[in-house]
This record gives C-alpha cells, sequence and structure tokens, in this order.
C-alpha cells in the first residue's frame, strides 16, 4: 500500500511531543507493530515468530534513523519507507546490534518501545501515542476488513466435506500470503472439534458437516481478526439458534463501544443476556475481547474497566460450545462500525436504537 508522508509528520509530531514532555532525546522503535505504527505500515521483520523486528527506527527531535545490519538495510529502505525523510545507517554484523548501535546516536536519554541496550522501556504509553488513528490509518482499518470479509467468503466457498482440516487451513493461509497479509493466528476446526476446543487448531480430521474459520493477519499494516462459520448444507437449529444468541450479544457489545464510556458496561449486559438465555456458564470459558492496533492487544481495557477511546478497534470474540462469533470493529459516537463485512450473507441486529449488520454462517 505503500508509505504516506502527510501520516508519518502527524507520527513524528506525536513523538517528538512525547519526546519534549518526557525529557527524552530520542524514541526507539523496534517492535513490528511499533514500527508499522510509526510508517503506515512498514515492515521491519525478518523472522516472523518474534514481535521484534531486525531494523529499528530511532526518532530525535530533529531528525530520523533507519538502523540495520547490511543484509535488511536496503530491502526494508526500499520496500518499506520509499518516500519518506529517513536516514539510513547500515551495520556489518560484526557491529553492535541494531538496537544498541541506535542509541548511541541519541546524544541523551532513549525511550524504547521494549528492553534495548541504554534505553528506558515505556511500550504501553508509547502504545498510547497510536489514538486517535488518522484518517489514513481509519482508511487502512477499512480495507483490511474488506480484505478479509472477501477473503473468507472466497476461501469458504473452496472447500467441501472429506477435505481435511489441514487442507482447509492451507487454502485460507494461501490466499492471505498472496495479498502480503501475514496469519500470526490461523484456526480451522470441524464438526465435534469445534464443541471440544474454544481453539482448534488444524488437525488431519476430514470435515463432515461444520467448519469453523479463524484467521488473525495484517493487512497493511494493520492487524485483523474474523472467525467465520461453515456449513455443508443447511445449519443444524441448534446451530443457528446458538449463532443468533452471539449475534445479539455481538450486536449490544458493538451498541456500547461509545467514546468516553466504560468497557465494563459491556461484560455486565453480556452476563444479563447469557443468564436471560440459561447460558450463563459460558461466560468464563473464553476471553472477553480484546482492543485490536497494529497487533492484537488484550482483554486489559475490558477487565480494567477502560475509558473508551475515539476510533479504538476491538476483535470482539464470543463463543459458547460449538459455536463463536468474531468481527473487527471500530469505536463511534453512535456505537461500533463493523468494518469486517462485505460479499459474506449478513443479518440485521439491534440493541437498542443501535442497528448494525452481522455475518450469519455461510450454508454451503
Amino acid at each position: 500500500m505503500g508509505a504516506n508522508p502527510r501520516d508519518f509528520q502527524e507520527k513524528l509530531r506525536r513523538i517528538r511531543a512525547y519526546l519534549e514532555r518526557e525529557g527524552f532525546a530520542a524514541m526507539l522503535l523496534a517492535r513490528r507493530d511499533s514500527f508499522a505504527w510509526a510508517t503506515l505500515g512498514g515492515d521491519n521483520k525478518v523472522l516472523r515468530d518474534t514481535p521484534v523486528g531486525a531494523a529499528v527506527l530511532l526518532c530525535t527531535r530533529d531528525r530520523v534513523y533507519l538502523v540495520a545490519q547490511s543484509m535488511d538495510a536496503d530491502r526494508i529502505r526500499d520496500d518499506e519507507l520509499a518516500g519518506l525523510p529517513v536516514e539510513p545507517v547500515t551495520l556489518r554484523w560484526y557491529d553492535p546490534p541494531p538496537a544498541a548501535y541506535a542509541a548511541s546516536l541519541a546524544g541523551g536519554p532513549v525511550v524504547s518501545d521494549t528492553e534495548a541496550p541504554g534505553c528506558e522501556a515505556r511500550p504501553a504509553a508509547l502504545r498510547a501515542l497510536h489514538l486517535p488513528y488518522t484518517p489514513w490509518e481509519v482508511q487502512r482499518f477499512e480495507a483490511a476488513g474488506a480484505f478479509f470479509d472477501e477473503t473468507f467468503l472466497a476461501a469458504a466457498e473452496t472447500l467441501a466435506p472429506g477435505m481435511t482440516e489441514r487442507a482447509a487451513a492451507a487454502l485460507l493461509a494461501a490466499r492471505f500470503e498472496a495479498a502480503g497479509a501475514v496469519p500470526t493466528v490461523l484456526l480451522v476446526g470441524s464438526d465435534e472439534r469445534i464443541a471440544r476446543y474454544r481453539h482448534p487448531l488444524p488437525s488431519g480430521k476430514p470435515m463432515e458437516r461444520t467448519v469453523l474459520l479463524h484467521v488473525v493477519a495484517t493487512y497493511g499494516g494493520v492487524c485483523c481478526a474474523v472467525t467465520r462459520m461453515v456449513t455443508f448444507g443447511p445449519a443444524p437449529e441448534a446451530l443457528r439458534r446458538d449463532y443468533d444468541l452471539l449475534n445479539r450479544l455481538q450486536a449490544d457489545a458493538f451498541s456500547r463501544l461509545i467514546p468516553g464510556r466504560r468497557h465494563g458496561a459491556v461484560l455486565e449486559a453480556r452476563k444479563r443476556i447469557l443468564e436471560e438465555a440459561g447460558r450463563l456458564w459460558e461466560y468464563g470459558c473464553h476471553f472477553p475481547g480484546a482492543d485490536i492496533d497494529y497487533s492484537l492487544g488484550s482483554p486489559a481495557p475490558f477487565l480494567e474497566d477502560r475509558e473508551i477511546l475515539p476510533t479504538q478497534c476491538y476483535d470482539i470474540y464470543l463463543t459458547v460450545t460449538g459455536c463463536k462469533v468474531e468481527e473487527l470493529a471500530m469505536a463511534g459516537p453512535d456505537g461500533a462500525r463493523v468494518l469486517s463485512r462485505g460479499p459474506w450473507p449478513t443479518a440485521e441486529y439491534a440493541a437498542g436504537a443501535y442497528r448494525c449488520r452481522l455475518p450469519v454462517i455461510l450454508e454451503r
């Protein structure tokens, strides 16, 4: 999707205001999610299974450096930062690691998004700089949600009874990888395994009647998480009822994601609705949801009853035994906007005056 100089300047404004306010000379951004935030989707990784990338950004009060080893510097500069006013610093393999070397360039105290030599780590404080999202970031989240919906539908239409869960996972992963979206979580479960496991990793089991698909991945730098369910033939009536219950819970949650209000109200209402449905025991069987950013966040905003912030994005995952829903949504003045919606079949749901359309079970 390319770098965005205007967004980059807004990020530098926030960074430098923080440096001035807190008395630091520079900010070191080494985490992949921080790097993506600062550069509107730039990717500093080589290894996929670590949160820290192979290159770092050092932002001082008047300059920005990209510090990386020689085997990574050119690719990251050309592919991820083209057009941005960043000064490359290229190291050899026998030089100090990029983070340590970058800190030596600062000429004063350095704040970092992770533990690094010569730096003070303040990951939570630096992540707080991400909100509110810029107009260009809002567009990225909208694009990510639309891409997920379209990709899930295209993949679901290729599934067939008798295919193994691992084969289904491979088809789903291939579609994401082809678009440069790297899955960090990929779940596929079918039939009785959906009821037995809340997180069914793909197995060699042949799929018979019901399939659950779940992916967490970054697209355009921003993170998105979606779950969808597919049946071969009409969905069983019990599954329809459970899915409808979860979508009602989801609509209620979205109706409450209004900036200035508190996250605790979402959980209180969820308990009440589950109790009315005779399913209160399900409340403790899965996390209540998470904030989502340039990486998957945590349930902390809900558990700590934090204030809801403008444009804050969410991964609201809801389960009862054998059934799960999960969509990307962004907090707004009239309740959350559902971003992961497109050609997949939907139905309208209401919670008070709030209305939204939510994906339903795809019957093949």
